[in-house]
């Protein structure tokens, strides 16, 4: 199921830095939303507009096989699940700029993909690195690239690509406030603060493919609260899915190699390293597919957290691998390109945390590219 959010007013999204009344005045936001956070919004809307939050606690809500259940100790899921996000402006889906590509004269253009040199001497242990060899100076892509561009890039089609800056779709505005005493009611000394609030531009939406869910229960459109503040936005079912074509691609792996790009963040046990890879070889099994992981181009890591409904706390912070990352792996053993395009393309590869499942929320969206030698 597609679904269209677009708020009526600005947005909180708080990064996973803790922010505490009266001893910080100002806070990070995290943008794009953390996926979890469309998961939350569309499994609140669910529960209250067909029932109560103590039926969602104690496992009598009628949607229970959908929204699943959750109380101060126990955390079991539904079939909601959440297959992926992204912006939509103008009619046109954009990701986050692969982490593999440099700003080179206002043009986005690849690394290279080579064999580490002998001569090259550092603690980074990965066979293959992905270099500028051209005698310019670069800086790092930051920003959105559109569908269009992105099956290009996944396809090495070619080697310039447009990046679309943050500032076009949205706007950063600060608000200033002050904590009130409740008894008193005058401004509490100390308790000044700051946030960033997000607004789109006109012509910009979210947009949340989600699993596990009919339209019998979700009402054609509506109204959700998003965000830190509990925003209102307006939601819509939508008929067509604009990237049936990027989910189709056509890919080619015959040189042995392909790279996986996370769309969404990524949240692992071992911090940057998936679970199923093993740090003393960087070899891995994953769905019978044996790989080696042999480069990378990760951004910084972010902090994962979110607000507890039913506990009233913040959630555990996990750090995670931020969206745009590229991951290169080697194939080792005998295996068709059907089936790594099953196991990994639009597929959540994030590791799962006790009874949370992050692939469930949806992070980690990886989408498959061919590699060039």
């Amino acid at each position: 199921m597609i679904v269209r959010v677009k708020p009526f007013d600005t947005l909180f999204f708080k990064a996973g830095r803790p922010f505490s009344a009266g001893s910080d005045s100002w806070t990070d936001i995290s943008f794009p939303p953390f996926p979890s956070t469309f998961y939350g919004a569309l499994r609140s809307f669910l529960i209250f507009n067909s029932g109560t939050l103590e039926e969602f606690a104690n496992g009598t809500h009628k949607l229970q096989s959908v929204i699943g259940r959750r109380t101060v100790n126990v955390i079991e899921y539904g079939t909601l699940t959440l297959n992926g996000t992204y912006m939509v402006k103008g009619g046109f889906p954009y990701f986050p700029a692969p982490l593999d590509l440099v700003l080179n004269d206002n043009k986005a253009e690849p690394v290279v993909f080579g064999k580490k040199s002998e001569l090259f001497h550092s603690n980074y242990e990965l066979d293959n690195y992905l270099i500028w060899k051209k005698n310019s100076q670069v800086d790092e892509a930051k920003g959105w690239i559109d569908e269009s561009n992105l099956m290009d890039y996944l396809k090495n089609k070619t080697n310039s690509f447009e990046i679309v800056e943050s500032s076009e779709f949205f706007n950063i505005e600060e608000k200033i406030g002050i904590a009130r005493d409740n008894e008193t009611f005058t401004s509490k000394e100390g308790f000044l603060y700051r946030i960033p609030l997000v607004r789109l531009s006109d012509d910009t939406v979210f947009v949340i493919d989600f699993d596990g869910i009919d339209e019998s229960i979700l009402p054609p459109s509506g109204v959700l609260k998003l965000g830190g503040e509990s925003k209102a936005a307006k939601f819509n079912i939508e008929k067509e899915d604009l990237l049936s074509a990027l989910k189709t691609i056509d890919f080619k792996f015959d040189n042995g190699y392909f790279k996986i790009y996370l769309a969404t963040p990524a949240i692992f046990k071992n911090g940057w390293l998936p679970s199923w890879i093993d740090p003393s070889n960087y070899e891995g099994e994953y769905n019978d597919i044996k790989v080696k992981l042999v480069a990378c181009a990760l951004g910084k890591s972010i902090s994962v957290g979110g607000w507890d409904l039913v506990r009233g706390a913040p959630k555990p912070a996990r750090r995670a691998v931020p969206a745009g990352s590229v991951y290169y792996f080697k194939i080792l053993n005998t295996v068709n390109t059907e089936r790594i395009r099953s196991t990994f393309h639009f597929r959540s590869i994030s590791d799962n945390f006790g009874d949370i499942e992050y692939s469930k929320e949806g992070f980690g969206l990886a989408i498959l590219g061919e590699v060039t030698e």
